[in-house]
């Protein structure tokens, strides 16, 4: 298969649904993804945000407030998955996920464990106490929890201690977010927010690995490993059995399960994607192929000035900063070089978009490079 430089972010941005037909809500979105990353849940909504239609007037996708109410719905859920760190994910899917790489995640966590000297028995007290205390339908802000997990005798539930402890039992399938109360997320009873449907692991990997190269691919058995947090040895079992086409791309095997998209005709794209957007944080053994083939890795700097990325192409070639202000949305950018008038006019585009999904009705644009 002969590609062009750049053709792999394009496919890529084509699996995720970034680029051609959008789905018809953010919980399409959702589910085709699988799992979105958020640890920051504002930023976060502009993932599934831009993979979905317009819903309000003069929006050029999705508006945040469709996310929000899927959360508030309880159609999808914010919890620990897949790797320590959160995820926004449909609810029906969470107890597959969990049944395919909790027991991994939870020996990535070992080390705190250690620290914070937590042990088995304290582990299985603390989820006990959160079950109890979650029960009949109760939703529990982070303080209210550590107010539960102390009368059960934990020793200080607070701070970090506290954030390991939840993160613990939602690993084990016993809490996960809740309504949100204000601005603070609850935590919920997880069997009664959560279908029943056990799953064994293999099948529960198979279909995790099917949902990834789905949504992701072309992408290698290390990127879906590392993603999901599985053993090797599993994830190579499970792309076998699904029986993935592959394609070589600079040393790497990519598997993919969608043939690649027509080339696309048209001036430079430019879309300004959240810092864990998908398009970066599913791919980190083939990582190098998200940076555009423009420009050689080493110009792009270990730390962005802007967390936030700017895809040119699919590809990135800087960072940006918004700022809501009363009517203006200020909109920093920095680039790893200059562009083209074809694509600062593609990038004033892409921030016009941000603008829009701000809700602001003006927008200052800051133009800084390299």
């Amino acid at each position: 298969m002969d590609l062009a430089p750049g053709a792999i972010a394009s496919w890529r941005a084509h699996s995720q649904r970034l680029w051609g037909e959008r789905f018809a809500t953010p919980m399409d979105a959702f589910a085709h993804l699988g799992a979105v990353q958020s640890q920051e849940y504002q930023p976060s909504k502009l993932t599934p945000a831009m993979r979905a239609v317009p819903d309000d007037e003069g929006l050029a996708f999705a508006g945040p407030k469709a996310v929000d109410a899927l959360i508030e719905q309880g159609a999808v859920v914010r919890t620990h998955v897949l790797r320590p760190t959160w995820h926004t994910v449909p609810v029906g899917d969470l107890r597959m996920m969990l049944t395919a790489s909790a027991d991994r995640v939870k020996q990535l966590m070992g080390t705190n464990d250690r620290a914070f000297g937590f042990d088995a028995a304290l582990f299985a007290r603390a989820t006990a106490a959160l079950a109890e205390a979650t029960a009949g339908g109760r939703h529990l802000t982070r303080e209210e929890a550590s107010a539960a997990l102390a009368e059960a005798g934990i020793p200080d539930p607070t701070g970090q201690r506290l954030g390991h402890l939840l993160a613990h039992a939602e690993l084990s399938m016993v809490v996960c977010s809740g309504t949100p109360k204000g601005a603070k997320q609850t935590y919920a009873n997880f069997d009664e927010r959560v279908p029943a449907g056990p799953i064994a692991q293999d099948e529960a990997i198979r279909e995790l690995a099917r949902r990834f190269f789905a949504s992701r691919g072309p992408a290698t058995v290390k990127d879906f490993t590392r993603w999901a947090t599985l053993k090797v040895a599993d994830a190579k079992a499970a792309v076998a059995d699904l029986g993935l086409e592959e394609v070589q791309v600079e040393g790497f095997t990519l598997y993919f399960a969608h043939e690649p998209p027509a080339p696309r005709e048209g001036g430079p794209v430019v879309d300004f994607v959240q810092g864990f957007d998908e398009m970066m944080c599913s791919y980190t053994d083939s990582k190098d192929l998200v940076l555009h083939h423009s420009m050689p890795r080493s110009v792009f700097p270990d730390r962005p000035r802007f967390n936030s990325a700017i895809l040119l192409d699919g590809q990135v070639i800087g960072n940006w900063k918004a700022t809501p202000k009363r009517d203006v949305l200020l909109v920093e950018t920095w680039r790893v070089r200059g562009f083209t008038a074809a694509e600062i006019a593609a990038l004033r585009r892409g921030a016009d978009r941000l603008r829009a999904w701000y809700g602001k009705p003006e927008m200052e644009l800051g133009l800084d490079h390299a």
